[in-house]
């Protein structure tokens, strides 16, 4: 089972900081958090590689020749990556569908609830990982995926296909580089030798400043 982060489903439901929906609407969050938790099946895989920067700063990870700033300097001083994918699997997706034609305020609920449920979930698999690279003497940086700041979305399709995840995890790309399911996530994760004190989301990279998630 998956905790539930209410303060971060508020959130995404758009809810500014400090503001608590009515009773009613905090009854309805739970129960659909409950729903959710009948139907979710969490499923990852990840892989360490070696990371390398040729002549022209391209960083090479793999089969995948990667032209991006940010990610640079996401990665410095790392000498390893862990390329990772998780997913709820395709129960989230069904219910929000279902919810579309029968009750359209709980289709938004389970977005925003399997949406903070899938970051609970990478958090944890992060934390996994964080501490497989402590026993090695390595430290890792924030997970940086696909689509964060100049890092392109089209990337995933070589992602995906180095991890396997069609027949690990059972999550595939369609031809406009959605995950499906749609719950899901992969991301990078830096391991250098030298600990750096940062934030663990994408806000720190993300050149997005006007997004309405932004944490920082």
């Amino acid at each position: 089972m998956i905790r539930a982060d209410y303060p971060e489903i508020v959130r995404y439901l758009g809810y500014k900081h400090g503001a608590q929906p009515e009773p009613q609407v905090m009854d309805r969050i739970e129960h659909c958090v409950n729903e959710l938790q009948k139907v979710i099946a969490p499923k990852s895989v990840y892989q360490m590689f070696p990371v390398f920067r040729d002549e022209k700063e391209t960083i090479i990870i793999d089969t995948m020749k990667i032209h991006s700033r940010h990610l640079a300097r996401n990665l410095k001083g790392c000498r390893e990556v862990c390329l990772f994918a998780a997913t709820l699997g395709i129960g989230p997706d069904r219910l929000i569908q279902k919810a579309q034609i029968r009750r359209i305020a709980d289709a938004v609920i389970y977005q925003a609830a399997s949406a903070a449920m899938i970051e609970t979930y990478c958090d944890q698999i992060n934390e996994e990982i964080t501490q497989s690279a402590r026993q090695r003497g390595m430290y890792t940086r924030p997970r940086f995926s696909p689509g964060y700041g100049d890092l392109p979305l089209e990337l995933q399709k070589d992602f995906l296909q180095i991890l396997k995840t069609s027949k690990n995890i059972g999550l595939t790309l369609t031809d406009s580089l959605l995950m499906m399911p749609s719950k899901s996530v992969s991301a990078i994760i830096g391991l250098a030798d030298t600990d750096e004190k940062c934030h663990t989301k994408g806000c720190r990279i993300c050149t997005k400043k006007d997004c309405e998630f932004r944490l920082t």
